[in-house]
């Protein structure tokens, strides 16, 4: 049972249950007069206002003047006993026990005191002999089975505490309700547990002891399985106490596991400052993230790595994916260029037989509003030619294509993008047309890993795309498998990738409509653009192929040549 529910000197002194029962004997001493009366009032003064030393000075001299006054030595022990001197504390009470050697309160101070010294064997067997004296005061005889009840629980034998609990008759009490609801958690028995708790709290305890009553009915109830009512539990002690942190932290988590992340997040909000555990803060920034509240998240996670660090703590692994995210979560736009040769082309307008050198950009742009967990829409603007092609195919400004269009990531996990866009005609031999496309990719590897040299590395990419117009149909497969090595220039920002290809496509306005390759490449890519809390944001990367051809369309061979830059 927490210490604050437990009867104590402090709540309960000694003195008191003294003095209730020796006022007649009081009575029959001479009464305290001029110096002696004036130092016992300042030492009763001085003791309600909180200075124990300074009453205790006071009373020792009001003892000077009135020597072996009894109400006098239970005001310096308990004193004593406050300021931690407890074997002087129990010296002047064994002083006043051979004066009444059948006094309860007498005996139960010994016992209170065995109790604070950690004799607790030795403070049960005191409290039980107060049952045992002759004509004991039931206010006594009940603080004696309190007593006894909250050593047993420290001794961990609830059910004897319980039985001890039983003996007051059925008393529904603050003091007896909270003990008996601790007890029966500590028996294993959270049902009756959470009941009684709820009994205590309704007799209105003061600040203190509501809030242990509180903590109390939490955690019975996590353990009876009432989730709603440990939630609830939590949500008073946050109203009750709203500065303590570890209250807040709990009712966030507590919010979180049941998916209301946006309370969740008004918690963490009010409570994460330079003191909060590091995983609080990257706890705040998931269930940001999750309401697409991205730069929210992103400062989150930022102030995350930044505790971790301050804390001295290291996952170079874990490091990087957070910069990573916050990466991410912060981008709105990007500009991508590519340049590729190959044994001939799936791009609109342009003939798939032929070797050609195209050169394209892009710009996009990607609402933060529709950016959520995964989920993305992005609008965009293609610009791209022909800049060789082998006879009899065309090149140049004739060739020049333009792109507007708008795609989507519906999924969360999975890689699936859509697109719409319309094709306009800048050259001569350009489309006019819309184009509809689906695209799917998998990959494990390819991003940089700054935690390690070498790494297992494969990608697998396949898209359609239907021409309104025209009846159209392209499709095209490509699968790379192979290992990735970190080199050591320029900080460690450089990947090469040696790999196997697999690549085919499908086109229903050529003949043979089918192409194949496999080959062997290399990929070597440099990221740039990184600090802190970002990681690399840009990169350039350059791949070479060689295939040979697995069907009779001689475009599925020969040698692929890509420059792309990621900005």
């Amino acid at each position: 049972m927490p210490h604050a529910l437990r009867p104590s000197l402090r709540r309960f002194p000694p003195s008191t249950c003294l003095l209730a029962v020796a006022c007649p004997s009081l009575s029959a001493q001479a009464p305290l007069v001029g110096d002696a009366y004036r130092l016992a009032a300042e030492a009763y003064r001085l003791q309600k206002a909180g200075d124990s030393g300074g009453a205790l000075r006071a009373t020792e001299a009001a003892l000077a003047r009135a020597p072996g006054n009894p109400q006098l030595l239970a005001l310096k022990r308990d004193l004593l006993f406050a300021t931690g001197q407890l074997e002087a504390a129990e010296a002047v009470n064994r002083t006043l026990m051979a004066r009444r050697p059948e006094e309860p309160g007498l005996h139960l101070f010994l016992a209170y005191l065995r109790q604070r010294q950690g004799r607790l064997e030795e403070a049960l067997q005191e409290a039980r002999g107060v049952e045992a004296l002759p004509s004991v005061p039931e206010a006594d005889r009940r603080q004696a089975r309190l007593l006894e009840a909250d050593l047993l629980q420290a001794l961990h034998r609830p059910a004897e505490a319980l039985a001890t609990l039983e003996a007051l008759g059925g008393e529904r009490s603050l003091e007896v309700e909270s003990r008996r609801a601790f007890l029966l958690l500590a028996a294993g028995r959270p049902d009756p547990a959470r009941q009684t708790f709820e009994a205590a709290l309704a007799l209105q305890p003061d600040p203190a002891g509501r809030r242990i009553l509180l903590l109390g009915l939490r955690d019975a109830a996590r353990s009876s399985n009432h989730p709603e009512e440990e939630l609830k539990a939590l949500q008073d002690l946050h109203a009750q106490d709203p500065a303590s942190r570890q209250i807040a932290l709990d009712l966030a988590y507590a919010l979180l596991a049941r998916h209301r992340d946006q309370e969740a997040l008004a918690v963490f909000s009010g409570v994460l400052d330079a003191q909060s555990p590091t995983g609080a803060w990257l706890d705040a920034g998931y269930a940001a993230q999750r309401l697409g509240r991205n730069r929210e998240a992103a400062t989150y996670f930022s102030r995350g790595l930044d505790a971790r660090r301050a804390a001295g703590l290291r996952d170079p692994r874990l490091e990087y994916g957070l910069r990573r995210e916050i990466e991410s979560l912060e981008r709105q736009w990007g500009l991508v260029s590519g340049t590729a040769y190959r044994q001939g082309g799936l791009v609109p307008g342009i003939s798939s037989q032929q070797r050609i050198l195209q050169e394209g950009l892009e710009a996009y742009w990607q609402p933060p509003a529709l950016a959520r967990e995964g989920r993305m829409v992005q609008v965009f603007a293609q610009v791209f030619e022909t800049l060789y092609s082998g006879s009899p195919g065309a090149a140049g400004g004739p060739t020049l294509q333009g792109v507007i269009g708008v795609r989507a990531k519906p999924f969360a996990t999975q890689n699936l993008v859509f697109a719409a866009q319309k094709l306009v005609r800048l050259g001569t031999f350009a489309l006019d047309d819309w184009m509809f496309r689906g695209a799917y990719s998998l990959d494990e590897g390819t991003d940089l890993r700054p935690w390690q040299d070498d790494w297992p590395w494969w990608s697998l990419y396949t898209e359609g795309a239907s021409f309104a117009r025209s009846g159209r149909y392209l499709h095209q497969l490509e699968i790379r498998a192979g290992h990735a090595w970190r080199l050591p220039a320029a900080g460690g920002r450089n990947l090469l990738a040696p790999h196997l290809v697999l690549a085919g496509d499908y086109d229903s306005r050529l003949d043979p409509r089918y192409a194949g390759g496999v080959g062997a490449g290399a990929t070597l890519r440099h990221w740039f653009r990184e600090d802190a809390h970002h990681a690399p944001a840009s990169w350039i990367e350059l791949t070479l192929q060689g295939r040979a051809q697995l069907t009779s369309a001689s475009r599925g061979g020969g040698i692929f040549l890509t420059l792309t830059c990621w900005f």
